[in-house]
């Protein structure tokens, strides 16, 4: 079981995704992550793409962020999610789960002009992140932050010129990469 590390729900243990193929972000990515966003969380509204247990999506409400966006094409992570917030009485109107496939929801997110504070990727290490970038830009702000998770081995993504790269760090086996939208 995963723990939420800081603010309201701290030490609540999270159901894991009962899956071979779905892996856990654990406490030492978790934390960096959020030290690094921590100023940016308050009152934020943060998209969990590829939200397997949800456990970014439930630490960053933890921490004060104001709405939670969760989206996974996976059926027991979807259950999964949904039991999590159960079991921390999360109303659906501070976390929104959608049971969908990941480019599907951000050509859906561009459609409502919904903008987000905060994007984290946790994808399939197999996953070509690419292709998404372009479609992530028109859901973001001038102050946005795109977080990245992968295997410390990938390359980074050949991503177009509307990014810049503001932190690349590897934790054991992984790697978070963060990004902020270039201003012109």
């Amino acid at each position: 079981m995963l723990r939420i590390i800081s603010g309201k729900y701290k030490n609540f243990r999270l159901n894991l995704v009962p899956s071979k193929t779905t892996k856990s972000s654990t406490h030492l990515i978790r934390k960096a992550l959020f030290d690094t966003i921590q100023k940016d969380i308050n009152n934020s509204i943060v998209l969990d793409l590829f939200a397997g247990s949800g456990a970014y999506g439930f630490e960053a409400l933890s921490r004060k962020a104001k709405k939670i966006f969760m989206v996974d094409n996976s059926l027991p992570a979807y259950l999964t999610i949904r039991k999590n917030q159960n079991k921390l009485k999360i109303s659906n109107q501070q976390i929104i789960v959608f049971y969908k496939n990941a480019f599907n929801m951000l050509k859906r997110f561009i459609y409502q002009k919904i903008k987000f504070d905060v994007i984290i990727l946790d994808p399939p290490y197999t996953f070509d992140i690419q292709h998404l970038f372009p479609e992530l830009f028109k859901i973001i702000h001038c102050q946005s932050w795109i977080i990245y998770e992968t295997y410390h081995k990938n390359l980074l993504p050949n991503i177009n010129h509307k990014f810049i790269l503001i932190k690349n760090q590897k934790y054991g086996n992984k790697r978070l990469i963060f990004y902020k939208p270039i201003v012109l």
